[in-house]
């Protein structure tokens, strides 16, 4: 949930992993109700002021960091990262855009969800994937047809304070 959302600030929906849009009202119910449960997973996600992608997710205690890089990449994406695929990150494979046995490294910048099916046709189909910076991919078909898919924005875009300022 975006932080002005929680503090009633802004109207955004916050986001459930593996479930989607939810209120905000229960969004905060389900946050003061697990406050206090040590197995409850919190972070703090760091979006980019005029973009609203998240730049990084940063833990609330140490006990939390085993997993993080698989929550940051899920909770950049939400979605499987397909074209137009809608399944839940959490409920996708954790795949290398760059292939491991080919050298590429198991990090955020190198890895992206993608459901069952969709892991299976660029595994095995002959689609190409190229991550440009973490949750920017750009997918070729077999037919050099390329698809640019982008994380989607967590936060509200900032307006300028004045667009046309005077000059001086």
């Amino acid at each position: 949930m975006p932080f002005p959302t929680l503090m009633e600030w802004a109207k955004r929906p916050a986001e459930l992993g593996g479930f989607g849009p939810i209120f905000t009202e229960v969004a905060r119910r389900l946050l003061a109700n697990h406050l206090d449960n040590p197995d409850a997973m919190f972070a703090v996600g760091v979006t980019h002021p005029v973009t609203g992608q998240l730049l990084s997710l940063h833990p609330m205690a140490k006990r939390f960091l085993r997993g993080l890089p698989a929550a940051l990449v899920q909770s950049l994406n939400q979605r499987c990262t397909w074209m137009l695929c809608r399944r839940p990150a959490i409920s996708c494979d954790l795949d290398h855009t760059k292939p491991y046995s080919e050298g590429g490294e198991t990090s955020v910048n190198n890895v992206a969800p993608l459901c069952r099916r969709h892991h299976r046709v660029k595994t095995e189909g002959d689609w190409k994937a190229e991550q440009t910076s973490p949750g920017h991919l750009t997918y070729t078909d077999p037919h050099s047809r390329q698809y640019t898919v982008t994380p989607p924005r967590l936060t509200d875009p900032v307006e300028p304070a004045d667009p046309d300022p005077p000059p001086f």
